[in-house]
Order: structure tokens, then C-alpha cells, then sequence
């Protein structure tokens, strides 16, 4: 029946297209189509009802008093790369340095330097590289900033900060890591 009536109106509306104009065979071709995807339902977007969900089990709280740990996934995290400028600074394998934004200076008392490089890696598996590998250098997390296409670690050890900035640079361009490195305010070592 509801075939039987759509022939009927497309014969219809081919009709009045063909007496009033030369174009009307292609607004015919797209109302045709319009009507067959409503008719047969064939259209994704206009489906009325998702499949069902299947509720997961919530993870298991802690006892009273005892400090939430967020459980461990079980997936390795980035690789550290043997090219580190600092010995106490960790980086990521396949970071590629950025020269003309990179400025470092060394003596054997002091270590300052901003060092920016690009990396194909994702903006949270950077910070979580950081996160994960930075206290192999004796470097304490402090602060930590999110912000829709970048985060900010702070990290701190006695005379040093580091300042880790990772910026989304989109699909094409990858991540922009940049590392600072100062001595700590009030430690004498400023230059």
C-alpha cells in the first residue's frame, strides 16, 4: 500500500516537472531519492532509536579513609629515547628537535635551557610520559594544567624547575613539546 502510493505521487510530481521545466528531470532524480530513503528507511540519520547499551560494572571504591589510586591499564606508555640533551630530563623516542626555538646553556654548575621539539605522539601519552618518567630524575610533580589543545606540567627538585608544555598543532603538524629548565627561584643559581 505505502509502495502503491509513493509510485503514484512520484508519477505525479514527474509530470508536472516535465510540463514546466527542462531541469525539473533533476529535481525529480532528488526528490525520488528523498522519498526511497524515507520509504525504505534506509537512512541512517533518521533511524528513531540507538541499539542498547550494556551497562559496565563500576570499579571497585576503596575502604573508608584510604586515598582513591586510579587503577593501572596495562598499556606501555612511550619509550624514552637515548637522545637526551639533559641526563636528569626525560624525552620521548621519535621527538624531533626544533632548533631555531631551542636555546640551551650548560656549566658544570648549572643546566638552563628551553628545549622545543615535534613529536607525531599524542598530546595525553606526552603528558603521561612525563608524568610517568620524570621522577626517574629526581623531578616531583607539582602542578599540572589542562586546557582544551594543550597541558602544563610543573615539576620541581631541590635548586631546579621544569616547565613541560605540550600544544596540539592539529592533524598535519603533530604535538609541539616544549621543556624549561631554570634553577629554582631563591637558590642562588640565576644567572
Amino acid at each position: 500500500m505505502k509502495v502503491f502510493r509513493l509510485q503514484v505521487l512520484l508519477t505525479r510530481v514527474k509530470k508536472f516537472f516535465e510540463t514546466y521545466t527542462v531541469s525539473g528531470h533533476v529535481l525529480f532524480l532528488l526528490a525520488a531519492g528523498a522519498f526511497m530513503l524515507q520509504a525504505c528507511n534506509g537512512n541512517p540519520f533518521w533511524q528513531k532509536s540507538a541499539p542498547p547499551v550494556t551497562p559496565i560494572e563500576p570499579a571497585p571504591m576503596p575502604p573508608a579513609g584510604e586515598p582513591y589510586a586510579a587503577p593501572i591499564v596495562g598499556q606501555p606508555g612511550l619509550p624514552l629515547s637515548p637522545d637526551q640533551r639533559f641526563k636528569d630530563v626525560p624525552l620521548p623516542q621519535g621527538a624531533k628537535p626544533d632548533l631555531e626555538r631551542t636555546f640551551v646553556f650548560e656549566s658544570p654548575a648549572i643546566h638552563v635551557g628551553r628545549m622545543v621539539y615535534t613529536s607525531r605522539a599524542g598530546l595525553t601519552d606526552l603528558a603521561q610520559f612525563y608524568i610517568q618518567e620524570a621522577p626517574t630524575g629526581q623531578w616531583q610533580l607539582q602542578d599540572t594544567i589542562e586546557a582544551e589543545k594543550s597541558v602544563t606540567l610543573l615539576f620541581n627538585k631541590p635548586g631546579s624547575r621544569m616547565v613541560v608544555q605540550v600544544e596540539d598543532l592539529g592533524i598535519a603538524k603533530g604535538r609541539r613539546l616544549m621543556i624549561t629548565v631554570t634553577p629554582e627561584s631563591g637558590t642562588g643559581g640565576g644567572l
